[in-house]
């Protein structure tokens, strides 16, 4: 298969719809259903094992193994199946559109590009080579990853283990060897409402969180003293969102932000958050938290044998081997404790993903294909 082949399987990914079940009510967009039915007998008609795994009613993640029974090493792929929503797309979501070099569509970069650049990669060559190795190559298709890990930590609860990891995420065909995590909750003041002409007589509960904030600020900080490193910097903090009051005449009795607080390795959600409640402790009227979403951060060395082989495949391809650290998260993060070593790869660009004119440039599929291949036959030969 070459490169055109690759975006004709982005065509017929973009075109089945697979929208994350908490970003939309239309039933016919959501769910990742439909796209692991069109999935399975695609990588079966290859000769590859495939297997619906998971808990979630509707919902399955797709694994399709090829390559020796008893292998000597075991490679992961993963792809993550949901996309974001669709509302206010320019054009038709759906039906992939070229236009100056660029394939636009939902999914063309997250993740449906990387996931069509991988299957292109598992050419007739690459996979004759693949069946004559000791080598047995793992894809896994994830579900829910838009709203978590869902899919990713079903399969490790599964069994799901590899030597190497390479999660297809666009990346821009940069190596991305670690990652931070995330920690989403709530942080809610609590005070008492009465009528506005008398505000002696009730507790602001608005008023209250300049402190809340500055114990946030203070808190990361003193994180980051023990938690830094030159690949990720620091842990940071932001608050996303406030809702407080019901009316300009009512002293409000309950305030409430949602605050996305990026996790560094080593750290957890459970560990920030307890360390907050202690320090909210000294508000008035007690801080309540609630954790919305954890997103484990991952960490593999820049110098492991899977970020060099991986690079060298790049170099190989004439692409430049950029290893870095990222802010956001992905699947990575519940998949590199199963996992040897871990990395996370893909063309296109993260910039794009979740826009409302979301596309890959063609060039970074091409490329995607061609570093895949290399990076497929170089390890059927280890």
């Amino acid at each position: 298969m070459n490169s055109a082949s690759a975006a004709d399987l982005l065509r017929r990914l973009v075109a089945i719809p697979s929208v994350n079940p908490a970003l939309s009510d239309d039933p016919a967009l959501r769910d990742e259903l439909r796209i692991v039915a069109w999935l399975e007998p695609w990588f079966a008609a290859r000769g590859f094992a495939v297997r619906r795994v998971g808990q979630t009613p509707g919902r399955p993640n797709l694994l399709a193994r090829f390559g020796a029974a008893a292998p000597k090493k075991t490679i992961l792929f993963e792809s993550h199946l949901d996309t974001v929503g669709v509302t206010g797309f320019q054009g038709d979501p759906f039906a992939l559109r070229e236009e100056g070099g660029r394939l636009y569509g939902r999914g063309a970069c997250d993740t449906k590009g990387p996931l069509a650049a991988f299957m292109a990669a598992c050419d007739a060559e690459v996979l004759a080579a693949l069946a004559n190795s000791g080598v047995q190559i793992v894809w896994l298709g994830a579900i829910g990853e838009e709203t978590g890990n869902l899919g990713a930590e079903e399969a490790v609860a599964d069994g799901l283990r590899a030597d190497e990891c390479v999660v297809l995420e666009p990346t821009d065909l940069h190596v991305v060897h670690a990652h931070k995590g995330a920690c989403w909750f709530t942080a809610a003041t609590r005070g008492r409402a009465v009528h506005a002409s008398d505000p002696a007589r009730g507790d602001n509960a608005i008023l209250k969180m300049p402190a809340v904030w500055q114990i946030l600020e203070d808190a990361t900080a003193a994180a980051g003293q023990t938690y830094c490193s030159a690949v990720l910097g620091r842990p940071t903090v932001s608050v996303g969102t406030i809702r407080g009051g019901t009316g300009t005449n009512v002293v409000p009795d309950r305030c409430e932000i949602q605050v996305d607080r990026r996790l560094m390795p080593g750290e957890t959600a459970a560990q920030v958050l307890d360390d907050l409640r202690a320090r909210f402790a000294a508000i008035p009227g007690g801080v309540e938290l609630g954790l919305l979403k954890e997103g484990l951060p991952f960490h593999t060395d820049a110098d492991a044998p899977l970020v060099r082989r991986f690079s060298a495949a790049l170099e190989a391809s004439g692409v430049p081997p950029v290893r870095e650290g990222a802010a956001w998260c992905s699947d990575a993060g519940p998949l590199a404790p199963a996992c040897g070593e871990t990395i996370v790869w893909g063309p296109g660009a993260i910039a794009q993903a979740h826009t409302v004119d979301e596309y890959v440039e063609k060039s970074s599929l091409a490329a995607g294909v061609a570093v895949l291949r290399r990076y497929l036959l170089a390890a059927a030969q280890d």
